[in-house]
């Protein structure tokens, strides 16, 4: 099988489905990233509220609610348990949106989607990291759940079962709800237990047309994926591309962040270049239609989703601005188009004592990020050569490319061990480490929140553990150690059209042998999100300051010691795989 570049934020967390939700229009509830203002509510309120959303079938809402409830309680099976529930409804619903999806369905024979549930199914056995959920009768099972979830929900029976007598619908779901658990040794035998739920739509009464039986099938390939782990999805071609595009740093869309605060959809960030920034959007306007509709009873995803479209399209976004809501009112438009999103940004702080220090805060990690960071620092040689120190600002990074967070590693570790794979893949499996020689000798602290994950907490790990010195200010970084690829189908029919899987190929361990996952990264000094970067700077004051009293000459003929001032930046070679998303050789 072929594979290409993908990229986790939330999803998407950048803020993620898993994993970024870097959205131009697209809301991802996977992973970090979501609303911050949940900080003071009970874990079990946030699962009160995450309920009430499931019960109404707004499932990115719900998984907002599980996930912050989970952070709270990072152990609570069942609040775990509800989360992947309602990320599978999730992506249920969003994949029966994508018009390429259900263009594809109309386009497959039986045989051609049987191949491509056997596609899906080699590649698990394949790449999956955890043989103890690999069996084929579970794989099965967990399709059959998948097609209960479809068969509940509206738009699924709208774009597939549409007539379908109720009491037809009644008895294929009292079937499949007792079907039978037998053990299959095999895909051949998996195969065939499909072509019986088929056979028993039929004679439940099921009206199946070429596209339905095909949609059907499908929901087993992705309740074999989606029911892995909250990173694993089954991808559709739209998303596929979208993916795809995040991992590059740029989609077609208008440059908004959105989040949801006090249940209210709001624009959390807004990209400079952009059609939203040009237009004059700003954050915290609560957004009340997108292209003429009202927002207010979308699920959130629904509604970012209109943010996208075809490249110089427009759309129009109505905001609130402050807190009257009559006289608040804006109407922005944009035209739609390529936007180029900047993961890293730099700046010099001059302390009050005099010193320059540099502030790097690494929004997530796309394929350009360690270019970048190379270019804002080389930028100006006097400037970083007369540096005493360094801010790294890994708050609200979701994670990314896992290839560029071990070259950013690099660029601050004199050797050693960064991050260690566990895989059954003999290119995860494995301890990574620093090669260069040639890095930033500067006093660093490293800014950590809840926020800070999979990726970025490689990179702050890797530091805290093999960087002398370096001080982690913040709070517990999310805890996500684990590598996703993207599997890309390479037979059959969809080939030519980018569908394929995201996979968790690896778990990661700190140096020290820690886990990440469940547990994250507990910085030296806990402050509140907000305040880190002032107490760092209050810190790095009274580092100097003491430095510089050091280095006063004394009365005699010693010479004072002296900062290196050969402070450059080496560039790094191609090294290891890509993932977190990743590229498998």
């Amino acid at each position: 099988m072929s594979h290409a570049t993908a990229l986790h934020r939330i999803n998407p967390s950048p803020r993620s489905l898993g994993w970024l939700l870097l959205l131009f229009g697209w809301l991802a509830s996977a992973g970090p990233g979501q609303a911050k203002s949940s900080a003071g509510i009970p874990a079990s309120e946030l699962r009160k509220k995450g309920q009430a959303f499931e019960k109404r079938g707004m499932w990115a809402e719900a998984c907002r609610c599980y996930e912050e409830a989970l952070r709270k309680e990072r152990n609570h099976t069942a609040t775990r348990d509800a989360w992947q529930r309602c990320l599978r409804r999730l992506h249920l619903t969003t994949r029966h949106r994508d018009a390429s999806y259900r263009q594809l369905l109309t386009k497959l024979t039986a045989v051609q989607s049987l191949d491509v549930y056997d596609q899906v199914l080699a590649a698990l056995v394949k790449y999956y990291h955890d043989r103890s959920k690999l069996g084929f009768a579970d794989l099965f099972r967990n399709g059959v759940q998948e097609l209960r979830f479809a068969l509940d929900e509206a738009s699924f029976r709208r774009h597939h079962l549409a007539g379908i007598r109720p009491a037809a619908l009644a008895a294929f779901k009292k079937h499949l709800a007792a079907w039978p658990n037998r053990k299959l040794a095999n895909r051949l035998e998996v195969r065939e237990q499909v072509l019986s739920v088929l056979q028993t739509a039929i004679k439940d009464g099921v009206p199946l047309r070429p596209a339905t039986i095909n949609a059907l099938v499908l929901e087993f390939a992705a309740g074999a994926c989606n029911a892995l782990d909250e990173y694993s999805s089954f991808l559709t071609p739209g998303h596929y591309q979208q993916t795809r595009d995040l991992a590059r740093g740029d989609l077609v869309g208008v440059g908004l962040e959105l989040g949801i605060t006090d249940d209210e959809l709001v624009v959390t960030r807004v990209y400079p270049g952009s059609p939203a920034a040009e237009s004059g959007l700003k954050v915290r306007d609560r957004v009340l239609r997108i292209g003429g509709r009202a927002v207010k009873d979308l699920p959130a995803d629904v509604a970012a989703e209109k943010l996208r479209g075809k490249p110089n399209s427009s759309v129009a976004v109505e905001v609130v601005r402050g807190g009257d809501a009559t006289k608040g009112k804006k109407t922005f438009k944009m035209t739609r188009r390529a936007v180029v999103i900047r993961s890293v940004e730099y700046k010099p702080k001059k302390l009050s004592g005099g010193d320059l220090i540099g502030v790097l805060k690494i929004n997530f990690f796309a394929e350009s990020t360690p270019q970048e960071i190379r270019d804002q620092l080389d930028a100006n040689p006097s400037e970083l050569a007369s540096l005493k120190g360094m801010i790294l600002d890994l708050r609200g990074n979701p994670g990314g490319l896992f290839k560029s967070a071990l070259t950013v590693a690099e660029m601050f570790l004199d050797g050693g061990v960064i991050v260690i794979g566990q895989s059954r893949h003999k290119d995860y499996n494995k301890s990574f480490k620093a090669e260069q020689r040639d890095v930033l000798p500067l006093p660093l602290m490293v800014l950590i929140d809840g926020e800070t994950a999979s990726a970025a907490e490689v990179l702050a790990g890797a530091l805290k553990d093999g960087r002398p010195g370096t001080t982690l200010i913040g709070q517990t970084t999310y805890g996500k150690g684990s590598v996703q690829c993207l599997v890309t189908m390479d037979k059959g029919p969809l080939e030519k059209l980018n569908a394929g899987i995201r996979l968790t190929v690896a778990k990661l361990l700190s140096p020290t042998s820690q886990p990440y996952t469940g547990r994250g990264i507990v910085p030296d000094f806990t402050v509140p999100a907000a305040e880190a970067k002032d107490d760092a700077l209050n810190r790095f004051e009274k580092r100097l300051a003491k430095a510089n009293e050091g280095m006063m000459p004394k009365p005699t003929t010693e010479e004072p010691a002296r900062p290196s001032d050969q402070m450059t930046m080496k560039s790094s070679g191609e090294m290891g795989p890509a993932g977190e998303d990743g590229e498998m050789q």
